[in-house]
């Protein structure tokens, strides 16, 4: 039976007084039930790791703190321990900076400039298919889901084919090595790349995004070289790993389920319920911390000025007390309230941006290949402690042109 809130005893906390959400030996699978185990018995976990957090596991508490920004700071940043980046624009700062920079990156991820942008990210996804259709078989992973993002995202702040598909290998190495010895080496290596592509704009500037920063200033704010290391981190990192776990859980969960594939096949409303159905059931970034900025209680647990919390999106996103049957694909839900992009003020810029992504995709990968198949084990993954994601989707079919 669950515990409600307050009803917490010492031994159940106890219990995770351990608990490190960096372990990298935890499987996919041990990962999720170690969401569902606190949630339904410890929901205000005290960890001793990293300094000491509390975990935060139920949807109300966890919606409750995003919603909170002036109660539960970013400024410290979002990640426990520290990532390494340089502050993440928007993400990491406060009002009024918080604001500021969501001033600057917003107009690109609008849902009208999204909109606007289908056209191109259907281009993407053909060059993507042709590259593979005639084959008969391929991974979707490799061939779509991880590159398909990052052709986008560097499309929307003006890099190139093969620009985007550097900076793409660069940063899953950067986002890979997080708490390794190799981290900083990589880092560096990322703004060097970053250097490198705003010099190429101060010698032949462009109507895009990425001359805008080379120039020092966007829409009248400047931008110094940490500045632009913080915007790219934005866009290509943040643009890119979430996105194609989402992309790839998605196309697990509709090759693998007859009736969601005839459903989302025959009726696009359904695909984009399928999109945020499996948004919130393979959470890609299941992790971020705030700091406590004055005393203050949540799920009847006190919590002291200067605390850090870190809240669990994906265990709020199966919390029976929000979602129904939790654990099954619904696309009769129709009211689909998930915090896979968070929730308050720091809700994701880029939600809208990969919802079209993901829609795109399956939609034009099951029109093109309408008997495409998956044709071995679709194994996921922990990285870094925080994303959970698809390894690998072996699919085949009749090859094309």
């Amino acid at each position: 039976m669950p515990f409600a809130p307050g009803e917490t005893t010492a031994q159940q906390r106890d219990a995770f007084a351990d608990f490190d959400h960096n372990d990298p030996a935890v499987s996919a699978e041990q990962f999720r039930a170690r969401h569902d185990e606190m949630r339904e018995t410890c929901p205000v976990a005290h960890s001793s790791q990293y300094g000491g957090f509390d975990v935060l596991t139920r949807y109300d508490d966890v919606r409750a703190v995003l919603s909170a920004p002036a109660l539960f700071s970013s400024a410290d940043g979002v990640f426990i321990p520290p990532s390494g980046f340089p502050r993440v624009a928007a993400m990491e700062f406060d009002d009024p900076k918080h604001t500021m920079w969501r001033r600057l990156m917003g107009p690109p991820l609008t849902i009208r400039a999204v909109r606007e942008f289908e056209p191109t990210i259907l281009e993407i996804i053909d060059s993507l298919i042709d590259s593979f259709v005639a084959d008969g078989s391929a991974d979707l992973v490799r061939d779509i889901a991880e590159p398909l993002p990052s052709l986008v995202v560097g499309r929307v702040v003006g890099l190139g084919h093969d620009e985007s598909l550097a900076g793409r290998d660069i940063a899953s190495r950067v986002f890979a090595a997080i708490g390794s010895a190799e981290f900083t080496e990589r880092l560096d290596r990322f703004q060097e790349f970053v250097d490198e592509q705003l010099d190429e704009r101060r010698r032949h500037p462009k109507d895009d995004f990425l001359t805008q920063i080379a120039s020092g200033a966007v829409d009248g704010v400047p931008i110094n070289s940490a500045g632009a290391a913080s915007l790219m981190v934005s866009y290509i990192v943040g643009g890119h790993h979430s996105t194609g776990s989402g992309i790839a859980g998605l196309l697990r969960d509709v090759l693998t389920d007859d009736l969601v594939r005839q459903a989302v096949t025959s009726d696009p409303a359904a695909l984009s319920r399928a999109v945020d159905e499996s948004l919130r059931l393979n959470t890609p970034l299941q992790y971020f911390a705030r700091s406590v900025v004055e005393d203050t209680a949540v799920g009847g647990e006190s919590i002291g000025k200067g605390g850090r919390v870190l809240v669990d999106l994906a265990a709020a996103n199966r919390d029976p007390r929000q979602f129904e049957h939790p654990e099954r694909f619904d696309l009769g839900r129709r009211r689909n309230p998930h915090v896979a992009f968070g929730a308050g003020a720091h809700v994701c810029l880029g939600q809208h941006l990969a919802r079209a992504e993901m829609r795109l995709v399956v939609g034009r990968l099951l029109e093109r290949l309408p008997d495409l198949r998956l044709v071995g084990d679709a194994p996921e993954a922990v990285v870094a402690g925080k994303l959970v994601t698809t390894r690998a989707l072996p699919v085949e079919f009749t090859p094309g042109s």
